[in-house]
């Protein structure tokens, strides 16, 4: 090895950062202080510490189709000057529905949760692989919202060279960080946009709000679920891991890095936020990515956490014998 190379150099600085907000308390008072604090810091990390949530959303009505056992509606969701793809999966049962805030990871956009595969050669192996888990949540009885996350599907930049399964994260995350913003605080405060549009239905039980997501809907279920106290439930999928041994380790795309984020504390730190809410990570065995050992490593931290607050039955893990890939069972279990 040389003398000039700097993987050294970069271990020992995350081995020496001091994290502001590792979690080091065992009472209820104490865990509640430390989530109060940390969570203004994880605002002002993610650049969205600055916004309010208006009164006034506005949402376009735009399509509907009839999937069978529900009905897909497409609307845009409007603020400032952005329109969000933000489509209502409604079952024809009686309400009130469970609501379900759902997210795409990388890929095609929020078609691939959605099912929506047309003639796409590739559509047996996505739901094979459980992709279309927000059509099977809607066929299952939940009222799911689904926003196409920043980047993916209908949301590129006029620089993106692939439209088709193409995404424009690196153009998105790099401007926003000269502008003083992150992809990840835009994508999340997109999520609080939706849940506060979906909270306003009157056919759900909205202090049963849940949110789940994969890969990178799983990041952003995550983070918004550990600002937004409106969600009652996480299922996060395929993320969870040590920030070390998966996105500093392990060549990821750009819309995983926040500036400062490490100078506050490690993924079960904020996924602390969420206590004593309910929270359930899935993870595969033989994920390339989320290496499994990162996964237990900050999975126990995380359940001393829920112990702190008296909750350990809130927090659960689940192992699939798979890779990268969602797992519907486990998921639902979660619910």
């Amino acid at each position: 090895m040389s003398q000039f190379e700097l993987q050294t150099h970069l271990d020992r600085i995350y081995e020496t950062t001091e994290r502001l907000f590792t979690f080091d308390v065992t009472d209820p008072s104490s865990a509640r202080a430390w989530q109060i604090v940390f969570r203004v810091a994880l605002h002002e990390a993610l650049k969205i510490d600055y916004r309010e949530l208006p009164d006034d959303l506005s949402a376009e009505y735009i399509a509907t189709s009839d999937q069978g056992t529900y009905i897909q509606d497409k609307y845009a969701l409007k603020y400032d000057d952005i329109a969000i793809p933000m489509y209502l999966l409604i079952p024809k049962a009686e309400p009130p529905y469970k609501p379900i805030v759902a997210f795409h990871g990388h890929g095609m956009g929020a078609n691939l949760i959605l099912g929506n595969y047309a003639n796409d050669p590739n559509a047996d192996m996505y739901r094979a692989n459980d992709e279309n888990f927000a059509q099977c949540l809607a066929q299952d009885g939940y009222l799911v919202c689904v926003i196409e996350q920043q980047g993916f599907g209908e949301r590129l930049t006029a620089l993106t060279s692939k439209p088709e399964g193409g995404n424009s994260c690196r153009q998105l995350a790099f401007n926003y960080l000269l502008h003083n913003r992150t992809l990840l605080g835009e994508r999340v405060w997109e999520g609080m946009l939706a849940i506060s549009y979906l909270l306003k239905r009157n056919d759900i039980l909205s202090d049963q709000l849940a949110c789940v997501g994969f890969s990178g809907g799983g990041t952003t279920s995550l983070f918004l679920s550990a600002i937004d106290e409106r969600i009652r439930k996480a299922v996060i999928m395929g993320y969870f891991c040590t920030l070390k041994q998966s996105i500093l380790d392990i060549e990821h795309c750009e819309c995983n890095y926040v500036p400062n984020l490490l100078t506050l504390g490690e993924l079960s730190d904020i996924a602390g936020l969420i206590a004593p809410r309910s929270i359930h990570i899935i993870s595969g065995e033989n994920d390339p990515i989320f290496p499994i050992a990162g996964v237990h490593e900050q999975y126990d931290l995380l359940d001393r956490i829920y112990e702190a607050f008296g909750a350990e039955d809130k927090c659960h893990l689940s192992v699939h014998n798979g890779a990268h890939r969602p797992d519907y069972d486990l998921l639902v279990s979660g619910l």
